[in-house]
């Protein structure tokens, strides 16, 4: 019997040991609500197509273009999903003609919400994203 329950609790630490990493696949966009209360910037996030594979995270971020030009599309890298918790970079244009920045993103399921923050220049930004 003992055996039994142990070979039983191994069994299901295994199943959810494998389904640890919250599966975030899929499009996100900025939370309206979160954005109409001033949580944040969220009417200015873009679009996050994030695509999971155990747990490695890559996709990419599509923003509105300058002055109503083309979407930029930006490559998401390193990115590692961790429990309900994730990290990425993308490497963000410098300002005229300047060298490109690194900017890493840290991201935390939250419901069926996605919290998402980063850093730039001016400090620290957190947006809502909710599924699109």
């Amino acid at each position: 019997l003992m055996k039994k329950t142990l070979l039983a609790l191994v069994a299901v630490l295994a199943l959810s040991f494998t389904a640890s990493a919250a599966d975030i696949s899929g499009k996100w966009g900025p939370d309206p609500a979160a954005a109409q209360a001033g949580g944040g910037r969220g009417g200015r996030g873009g679009t996050y197509d994030f695509k999971v594979s155990g747990d490695t995270l890559t996709g990419d971020i599509t923003r509105a273009g300058r002055g109503g030009g083309e979407p930029v599309v930006t490559k998401i890298e390193d990115g590692k999903v961790t429990g309900d918790t994730f990290t990425f970079s993308v490497m963000q244009a410098g300002r005229v003609g300047g060298e490109p920045t690194k900017v890493t993103y840290t991201g935390k399921v939250v419901g069926d919400k996605i919290e998402l923050s980063f850093t730039t220049g001016r400090g620290p930004v957190t947006m809502t994203l909710v599924k699109q």
